[in-house]
This record gives C-alpha cells, sequence and structure tokens, in this order.
C-alpha cells in the first residue's frame, strides 16, 4: 500500500504543478521555440484596436494600457497557443517592449518609459488643443471681440463742476 502511495503522491503534483498542458505545449516550452516565426498576439481591447502583452494586459496605441480588465480577457487565450508571440515595436526596459505612447510592458506590468513616445500617434485632447482652435469661425469672433469690449477701459469723462 505505501508503495503505490509514493508515486501516485508524485503523479499528482506534477499534474498540478506543471506550468502548460501536455497536449499543446512544445518540447522546451514556448520560449524554446526560436526556429520559428513570431507571430503578432492576439488582438483585444475596444474593437480589437489592442493587442495582447501578457495573460492580463491588453495595449493599442491610441488608448493606452488595460491590465487585469475585461478588455484585457481574451489575452488569456494566447496561453493556449502553441505558438509564441511578440506585440510591440520595439525593446525597452527589462524585457519589455513599447506597448502605447510612454509605456513599456513585459509580459507581467506595464512601466512609465521616455523611450517609448517615438513612433506613437497620440491623439489630442480637449485640453490639450488651444482656445482659439476649438472657436474658429463667425462665432469665436464674436465672443473675441466681447471679451475685448468688456475689458476696455472706460472713456474718461471731465469733472463736471460740483461739490464733492
Amino acid at each position: 500500500m505505501p508503495d503505490t502511495m509514493l508515486p501516485a503522491c508524485f503523479l499528482g503534483l506534477l499534474a498540478f504543478s506543471s506550468a502548460c498542458y501536455f497536449q499543446n505545449c512544445p518540447r522546451g516550452g514556448k520560449r524554446a521555440m526560436s526556429d520559428l516565426e513570431l507571430r503578432q498576439c492576439l488582438p483585444c481591447g475596444p474593437g480589437g484596436k489592442g493587442r495582447c502583452f501578457g495573460p492580463s494586459i491588453c495595449c493599442a496605441d491610441e488608448l493606452g494600457c488595460f491590465v487585469g480588465t475585461a478588455e484585457a480577457l481574451r489575452c488569456q487565450e494566447e496561453n493556449y497557443l502553441p505558438s509564441p508571440c511578440q506585440s510591440g515595436q520595439k525593446a525597452c526596459g527589462s524585457g519589455g517592449r513599447c506597448a502605447a505612447f510612454g509605456i513599456c510592458c513585459n509580459d507581467e506590468s506595464c512601466m512609465t518609459e521616455p523611450d517609448c513616445r517615438e513612433g506613437f500617434h497620440r491623439r489630442a485632447r480637449a485640453s490639450d488643443r488651444s482656445n482659439a482652435t476649438q472657436l474658429d469661425g463667425p462665432a469665436g469672433a464674436l465672443l473675441l471681440r466681447l471679451v475685448q469690449l468688456a475689458g476696455a477701459p472706460e472713456p474718461f469723462e471731465p469733472a463736471q463742476p460740483g461739490v464733492y
């Protein structure tokens, strides 16, 4: 009886501690497949505009990164695919890749990175625009004229004779 328990316990521990499933895990793990071409990681996020950077990280150029949110749920499917993938334009930080404007992500976390500010299309926010671009046209000209009139000094009137 004790002779059969030891191998059974060992097999049970092996099954629960394995990093990937036997049917889709390549020999040596995903990272050992250096002879295969890297594919792009799965699309994710709103409208599929982002790319997976880890099992819980989805980043898009214009939207930034979603970490551990519903937008990143699709990225968990990446664990079940047999071939490795890579997202991001260039390497940054400690084993990461540029994911969005000023953000560097690896498969576990994201951080701000000044080197990742090049090559991304950043959408202008309302706070980034000047007031003049939002008020072009006749309405803007009228408002500008009213502001100028309100700030103009009153005309000087000569003092009238009288008791003060």
